[in-house]
């Protein structure tokens, strides 16, 4: 946790249960130390009576400096025993603690004020799009590894920010790059999608190169299954950021940052040069039109192979 003093009470606000399983995990960690949680810990449902709480909560701790108890899904608990609970922390045990787990947490409270003022609330919120790049950077550090940029956009774009699914990713990535220090966007095409069929980055070479062949080919092994459309169309929007943001560059002057084997990066350079900053907005168009056509479940394979011979030609 980010200070090192144990408060009397913590509520984990928000409906990220990853978020909630990690910052209950730290709060019990900085409370009971080395204990056994078995003996420490006490865990209630949200209907749980608030007597059993509070006795839970003055309990004297066994083979623990402290008691955490625990009241999950929070919500009805709080809102049916407001006042009790209000009570309760005008003078809280100095043997225990009580973590409250809610999806909402009103600013406008007696008992927000309170908290704040004797306690800490820890956000369990999703993160927005910009605030995921930093998780998977930090779930790469946690493990000793550098996560490069673009392949946490990659990982983005394909997981979406389901951070318990991302952690699994950066897990696997972390064992499979071995002693070497950096993940690569490589590596995520590599091991993400090793079940997908063709490697991932056979399709965006080939729509690189104009390929349009080689692209459906690809795209044909990476959509076996349904709902794989939606990674792919991930991977397709990471490419084309990638594409632009170098444009812009070149178009500046600048040499662009290409990290990747000299062939792929002189096709690369090729498609930048045949095509304008107007045309890969273009592109842009092309693909909110499949992502619609996705979500409105309108013959996904047709809008994806539409898609791929679309940024392979033009």
């Amino acid at each position: 946790m980010a200070d090192a003093a144990v408060h009397p009470v913590y509520v984990l606000n928000g409906g990220d249960a990853f978020l909630r399983d990690a910052r209950r995990s730290e709060v019990i960690a900085a409370v009971i130390g080395d204990a056994d949680p078995q003996v420490a810990v006490t865990s209630f449902d949200a209907d749980a009576e608030p007597a059993e709480v509070f006795d839970e909560l003055r309990t004297i701790p066994f083979l623990s400096p402290r008691r955490v108890v625990v009241v999950r899904d929070a919500d009805g608990f709080v809102r049916r025993n407001r006042a009790a609970v209000e009570k309760y922390l005008e003078a809280p045990s100095d043997c225990s603690v009580l973590v409250l787990e809610v999806n909402s947490w009103a600013s406008n409270t007696r008992l927000y004020k309170t908290v704040k003022r004797i306690g800490r609330a820890i956000d369990c919120s999703p993160p927005n799009a910009g605030g995921v790049g930093r998780r998977l950077r930090d779930m790469a550090r946690a493990r000793g590894k550098t996560l490069a940029g673009d392949a946490a956009e990659l990982l983005a774009q394909w997981i979406g920010q389901d951070l318990a699914a991302l952690d699994g990713e950066i897990e696997k990535l972390s064992l499979y790059v071995g002693e070497r220090q950096t993940i690569t966007a490589a590596d995520v095409g590599e091991l993400v999608t090793a079940t997908a069929g063709p490697g991932a980055f056979a399709l965006t070479n080939a729509v690189t190169a104009g390929d349009v062949r080689g692209a459906l080919t690809a795209l044909d092994g990476m959509c076996q299954v349904r709902g794989e459309e939606f990674r792919t169309l991930g991977l397709l929007t990471w490419h084309l950021r990638r594409a632009l943001k170098a444009k812009r560059q070149l178009d500046a002057g600048r040499t662009p940052d290409l990290k990747m084997p000299a062939g792929p990066k002189r096709d690369f350079l090729a498609m930048l040069r045949r095509r304008s900053q107007q045309r890969l907005a273009g592109d842009f168009r092309a693909l909110l039109r499949a992502d619609l056509a996705l979500k409105s479940g309108r013959r996904p394979q047709a809008a994806m192979q539409q898609l791929v011979v679309d940024l392979c030609t033009g």
